[in-house]
């Protein structure tokens, strides 16, 4: 009976074709999570390198110690431009994080996505096979009746 064609071939076409799908949208979701996770750790290691540079610069000002007004103000105006690219640093930090639970979301989706479309392809599997199996069983019954019948006309006609 393979030679019979299942009636819902194209949905089940259909159903693998929406599995490769969703597996494809799973790994390109995966790859997006892994680019922000590297993110956030180039965001945490800038705001790192800058607390040091920071640390190595304020040091040094205290080893130098006073000096003029001038050197002050400027001093000030140092520390608050540093404070400010910290904050931003930060700021950055945190949006890298937002970003990668939002891709991490999305994967779950994804992955989520996937099962589904697995369930629904295999669905469609077995009842394939259920079909197949029923058609089988009703060609060996009607093979059976045929043979019954040439039976019944024999011992018919050897009556006779």
């Amino acid at each position: 009976m393979r030679g019979a064609d299942y009636p819902l071939r194209a949905a089940r076409e259909l159903k693998d074709r929406a599995v490769d799908e969703a597996a494809r949208e799973l790994g390109e979701a995966t790859e997006r999570t892994r680019h922000a996770e590297a993110a956030v750790t180039r965001a945490r290691e800038r705001l790192g390198a800058h607390a040091v540079e920071t640390e190595r610069w304020e040091a040094g000002e205290r080893q130098r110690g006073g000096g003029s007004a001038a050197t002050f103000l400027a001093v000030q105006a140092y520390r608050e431009r540093r404070r400010s690219e910290r904050d931003a640093l930060r700021e950055a930090v945190t949006a890298a994080q937002a970003e990668v639970a939002s891709r991490r979301e999305a994967e779950r989706e994804a992955r989520e996505a996937l099962a589904q479309a697995r369930a629904e392809a295999e669905a469609v599997e077995r009842h394939e096979e259920r079909w197949r199996l029923e058609r089988r069983k009703t060609a060996e019954r009607k093979e059976e009746q045929e043979a019954e019948d040439v039976a019944q006309a024999r011992r018919f006609h050897d009556e006779d």
